[in-house]
């Protein structure tokens, strides 16, 4: 595999897909006071460093090693558009995130699972408690952190007019299965991605509370 242009790469799999949610990232950081992030499965969404400081991100693919692989293009792709006076810190771990990582525990404001699996548990221990965790439920993920006991549900993430926000109303109407059945861990993980659910949105917001 040759060399990777860093700033075609990030433009092809999200600007041109609308798929960069920086307002999402952006609303995340604001409303939880959010320093550092560990995004697991993250290919190179780098867009979570354009609005916190510190993200180690996390792969197995060889595009995305190679992709962070070039960090100077990478630390200009964010400089220019980071919101925030400091240098970006940043850095990646070529690795499937269920293996042991050289990661301190508890010392993560923010747990990131997008589109990757159960991250919520693989992962949890490197989350502080009281940290956020941020899932949406294309793998089953959001719904795993649901029944786990160490997590708290808080609030969802909705899309009005292209734009994303946060609410904490009615969280009760969430995670109700359209289906009469019990939900459970193994069943989540035999599915491997989530079930329906009466009211949806398109990500979660977790408390880590044990």
């Amino acid at each position: 595999m040759g060399k990777i242009d860093v700033q075609e790469l990030y433009r092809e799999s999200y600007v041109e897909n609308n798929f960069e949610r920086a307002d999402m990232f952006e609303a995340i950081r604001s409303r939880f006071n959010i320093n550092c992030a560990l995004y697991p499965g993250s290919f190179v969404h780098v867009t979570p460093s354009f609005f916190i400081q510190e993200v180690v991100y996390i792969d197995n693919d060889q595009r995305a090693r190679k992709f962070f692989e070039q960090k100077s293009s990478v630390a200009g792709l964010i400089s220019k558009k980071k919101t925030y006076n400091e240098d970006a810190e940043f850095s990646f771990i070529y690795s499937d995130y269920s293996e042991p990582l050289e990661l301190e525990e508890g010392s993560f404001d923010l747990l990131i699972s997008q589109y990757a699996g159960f991250v919520s548990r693989e992962c949890k221990k490197y989350l502080k408690i009281g940290g956020i965790l941020l899932a949406n439920n294309s793998h089953g993920d959001a719904g795993m952190a649901f029944i786990d006991d160490d997590y708290e549900f808080i609030a969802a993430v909705y899309v009005k007019n292209g734009r994303f926000h946060i609410t904490e109303k009615d969280l009760d109407s969430y995670f109700i299965p359209k289906n009469q059945i019990q939900v459970t861990r193994d069943h989540l993980e035999q599915l491997k991605k989530g079930i329906g659910y009466t009211k949806t949105a398109n990500s979660y917001i977790f408390r880590k509370i044990s």
